[in-house]
């Protein structure tokens, strides 16, 4: 096992986000934060060791985990600093200010569809849901009830979610298993859930009238594909969590790279050991 002085001199990977054209990952190392673009020629394995990524705090500011968690993505107690909080479940006790100027803002009700049979609902700000429905990958989406301010909006995608029955969440390894789909019938299957919600009265005067968008130009077109655990080759391009890349024998393979948050990464000079190592 690597020791304290180890780790602080590693990559250790504390984001990794896809709502760009360019994938990013974002690192920490000997204390400074770097972007680094998922673009070109790539090779890299990621470590077994993990470490708490700490937390974030308004101003994209990141904090060290100070009691230096080891084997968890992130401890209880600097997932309850972090301002992610503020927005996946409405708790702004630690950022009262940040209260105040998110309800400025408008936020959407969104269904986002994956494949041809899975509905998600969310919830989002309306400066941001086209990068938010490009975070998750989804194949299409429409923007359905509008709000001001988050009080309001949380609770709705509580009872939409109830009263539809839709999934509010999405596994990486459902998403990878609708890579081809027939969209016609994912567009049908999402404009039927949205008419659903529309025709309820208790949405009428949050309606939107907003199109189904299609995501799919953002995503490569790959017919087939096989999982790998490391990167090694030239990058494709993200959907979702999932990064694609082209391994030097033509071969396509996905690295589900938001699961190795709060690994190290660890540099190679080809890809041919990866796949040596790994038997592929």
């Amino acid at each position: 096992m690597q020791n304290n002085s180890d780790i602080e001199n590693m990559q250790h990977i504390l984001q990794f986000s896809s709502s760009e054209d360019t994938p990013i990952m974002l690192l920490r190392e000997k204390g400074e934060i770097t972007s680094r673009p998922l673009k070109g020629e790539q090779n890299f394995s990621f470590s077994p060791i993990k470490a708490c990524v700490g937390y974030k705090k308004m101003g994209e500011k990141w904090e060290k985990c100070t009691h230096g968690s080891l084997n968890v993505r992130q401890c209880p107690q600097c997932q309850f600093k972090d301002i992610a909080r503020c927005y996946t479940v409405g708790d702004f006790s630690l950022y009262p200010e940040l209260k105040e100027e998110l309800d400025s803002h408008k936020y959407i009700i969104y269904l986002a569809q994956f494949g041809e049979d899975i509905t998600k609902v969310g919830l989002t700000r309306r400066s941001r849901y086209m990068q938010r429905w490009r975070e998750q990958g989804a194949d299409f989406a429409i923007a359905l009830l509008e709000f001001d301010g988050p009080d309001q909006a949380y609770p709705a995608e509580q009872f939409i979610s109830y009263k539809f029955h839709f999934t509010s969440a999405v596994r990486a390894s459902q998403k990878i298993k609708r890579i081809n789909f027939d969209s016609k019938k994912a567009k049908e299957k999402l404009q039927q859930a949205a008419d659903e919600v529309l025709c309820a009265p208790q949405t009428e005067q949050f309606r939107t009238d907003e199109k189904i968008v299609d995501l799919s130009e953002f995503y490569p077109k790959i017919k087939s594909l096989e999982k790998s655990d490391f990167v090694g080759g030239k990058i494709l391009g993200a959907k979702g969590q999932w990064l694609f890349y082209e391994n030097p024998s033509g071969q396509h393979y996905a690295s589900n790279i938001n699961s190795q948050i709060s690994r190290f990464l660890q540099e190679r000079e080809n890809s041919g050991d990866l796949f040596r190592q790994a038997g592929l």
